[in-house]
């Protein structure tokens, strides 16, 4: 049987139009339409394509030979095809051609790209999945608050107590994870996402927040600036952060459908219990959550667990081997010691810096310092005690003049100044550490106590200082000045008789 592009290039050569070809073979004239087409955007004209052999038309055009009998076609596997479909990149055009090649291979008719569309949406229809075709698996996490707060009593003060309820949502199985968080900081928006992710045991490529502050700085269609910290963590877990358009719901249409069912399916059913403590919350939310993911779809067969751990969760890219670290960012200038200063405690900075604003980077174990983007140095965090010292002595300068105002000598003459008890504090304080520059800052602000109790008097605190203390602190002496102990002292001095008239805290007071 001759195929008919044989016979529409024949007629085509001889000037006939596409309705009267449509009349001739009995062939509608799209049939006709649409493979004229593909003969004019061929590298054949008419008459080679009238030579051309049956196998040929076939290879070339990739149609099928003559008139197609639905027993001759290899119907397409919608079941694998449909779970094909929802890995990200497939479409319906790579499906099609790959179900060409084996149908070619298995010497089988198939159907044209138009009819392979039409039976798989279809399908798809029928059996409910819908979704696949407007979600691809492992593609994106939606998350967002919800307005309706869970609560739980304080046992000890009888308080009620308003928490927040996160949910996050894969759009492709409809599989949600929620948790109550006791408010919408950053520090718990940051939590909630680790614990999330950990709990869908894998991520998706792309987090749909909504444009909260604690994500999302600044959102226009000219920039998008997103929290520091919040954008860390998703490049530590590889994800991309495509916040939803401003007033644009529909963005996020999956998170705004999960939050209507944590509040119908989650905190309704908890709504009679009686909790002391988010643990106790959090541990019933988590019971619920199961029976939610778990509960058979309504309009299509299996659940929103059965679709992710069947379809979704080999697509979710791994996790990393480390959960992010909560990080603090605040900026800090290098003292004249080489140190910089964070809630009381002291790190050392390379000496070059000296005079430099760094950020600090600050996380659960470390002081991380950045200029410009670069880390110069790294300490672990000083916890539990104030006044503290991270010092590297190679950040240190050799000779202490060369870099910095002050040095140990320039303090000591400072001291010698206001008396020779003053002098030796001074000269305790540089011989108890074995880096200098960590007593700048101690040294400083003992000298200028002098400014607001005069030299007198602070003379007079060192003196009672050394009698009990081998090393007296800044808070020694300050304590001494702050409580007139100096002055006690003196008066004690001056009279002895009356020296069992006075009290005279004990060495143990100035420790």
């Amino acid at each position: 049987m001759t195929h008919y592009f044989k016979n529409i290039a024949q007629l085509k050569r001889k000037g006939v139009s596409n309705r009267a070809i449509a009349t001739s073979l009995s062939m509608s004239r799209n049939t006709i339409n649409r493979s004229v087409r593909m003969m004019e955007a061929s590298d054949y004209n008419y008459l080679e394509i009238e030579s051309l052999s049956d196998a040929e038309i076939v290879e070339v055009f990739q149609v099928s030979f003559g008139p197609k009998k639905q027993a001759d076609i290899q119907i397409p596997n919608y079941e694998y095809l449909a779970k094909e479909l929802s890995k990200p990149g497939v479409t319906m055009q790579l499906l099609w051609e790959e179900y060409v090649t084996s149908c070619r291979l298995a010497n089988r008719s198939w159907y044209r790209i138009t009819q392979f569309k039409k039976y798989f949406k279809e399908y798809l229809n029928t059996t409910g999945f819908t979704d696949i075709i407007n979600h691809k698996a492992g593609e994106k996490i939606e998350v967002d608050w919800s307005g309706v707060r869970p609560s739980w009593k304080d046992p000890d003060t009888k308080e009620i107590i308003q928490g927040q309820l996160f949910v996050g949502i894969l759009p492709f199985s409809q599989y949600i994870y929620a948790e109550v968080t006791s408010d919408m900081t950053l520090a718990n928006w940051i939590k909630v996402h680790i614990n999330m992710f950990n709990y869908f045991g894998g991520v998706a490529r792309i987090l749909v927040p909504d444009n909260l502050k604690t994500g999302v700085i600044k959102h226009t269609k000219q920039e998008l600036i997103l929290n520091q910290t919040y954008r860390e963590m998703a490049d530590h877990y590889g994800m991309v952060i495509v916040p939803t358009r401003v007033r644009s719901p529909q963005d996020k249409a999956s998170v705004e459908g999960a939050v209507k069912q944590a509040q119908r399916q989650l905190i309704a059913r908890i709504r009679n219990y009686q909790f002391f403590s988010i643990d106790e919350v959090n541990k019933q939310i988590l019971i619920e959550l199961k029976k939610l993911n778990d509960k058979a779809f309504q309009k299509k067969e299996g659940s929103r667990s059965i679709v992710f751990n069947e379809i979704e969760k080999s697509c979710l890219n791994p996790l990393p081997k480390k959960d992010y670290e909560m990080a603090q960012w605040k900026q800090a200038k290098v003292q004249t010691n080489a140190h910089i200063t964070h809630k009381k405690c002291h790190y050392s900075v390379p000496y070059e810096y000296i005079g430099k604003t760094v950020k600090l980077k600050i996380t659960a174990y470390q002081v991380h310092i950045y200029l410009e983007g670069t880390l110069l140095y790294s300490h672990s965090l000083i916890k539990h005690r104030d006044g503290l010292y991270s010092t590297d002595p190679t950040h240190m300068p050799k000779d202490s003049n060369a870099h910095s105002e002050w040095n140990k000598d320039r303090y000591l003459h400072w001291a010698k100044q206001k008396g020779p008890y003053t002098y030796q504090v001074i000269l305790k304080r540089f011989e108890s550490s074995r880096i200098e520059q960590q007593q700048y800052k101690t040294v400083h602000s003992i000298l200028k106590l002098a400014d607001k109790f005069t030299n007198e008097r602070l003379e007079s605190a060192c003196q009672l200082a050394l009698e009990h203390i081998a090393h007296p602190s800044y808070k020694n002496i300050k304590g001494i000045l702050d409580n007139n102990q100096d002055m006690i002292n003196k008066i004690k001095d001056e009279k002895p008789d009356q020296k069992k008239n006075r009290f005279l805290r004990g060495g143990s007071y100035y420790e």
